[in-house]
């Protein structure tokens, strides 16, 4: 089950960072206010920065947009389909002025927990657009370029 908690600074993200295999250890996570503690059974506890695992968080998410295939909405330039071809799965993804928006599970626990999301789809869609952040798409919309310019 997804929660605040363990969105971010989870036991799996922990041991994919130090290269440990998860399942094997049972690997203990607490969130600080500036730091995560994490420990490992058999090793000395640590301390871990948030942006360890924050940067883990989009890295892992951007690595995973690359095996998507995103294909553009004629009639609607904002709305794109993006497909997981080794799965099977599709979702669609809007792009909006604020941000893009997914119906993917991933996408509404971020919003859910985090206030705002990005998803491995919102990625495809971005690096289909020619933007490699969220940040950068963020910007160009600020700066007054249409939504349709963007998706174009």
């Amino acid at each position: 089950m997804i929660t605040r908690e363990n969105l971010i600074y989870s036991a799996s993200a922990a041991a994919r960072i130090l290269g440990i295999i998860y399942g094997h250890s049972r690997i203990v996570v607490r969130e600080w206010f500036a730091v995560v503690w994490v420990w490992v059974p058999g090793h000395r506890p640590r301390f871990m920065s948030k942006a360890v695992f924050k940067r883990h968080f989009v890295e892992r998410r951007k690595a995973a947009a690359r095996a998507l295939r995103v294909t553009q909405h004629i009639m609607d330039s904002t709305s794109f389909t993006v497909r997981n071809e080794e799965k099977g799965s599709t979702y669609i993804v809007q792009t909006v002025p604020a941000g893009l928006i997914c119906q993917c599970e991933d996408y509404r626990n971020q919003v859910q927990f985090l206030g705002h999301g990005c998803c491995k789809h919102n990625y495809a869609v971005l690096n289909h657009l020619g933007f490699n952040s969220l940040s950068s798409y963020l910007n160009a919309a600020k700066a007054g370029t249409p939504i349709g310019a963007l998706a174009a």
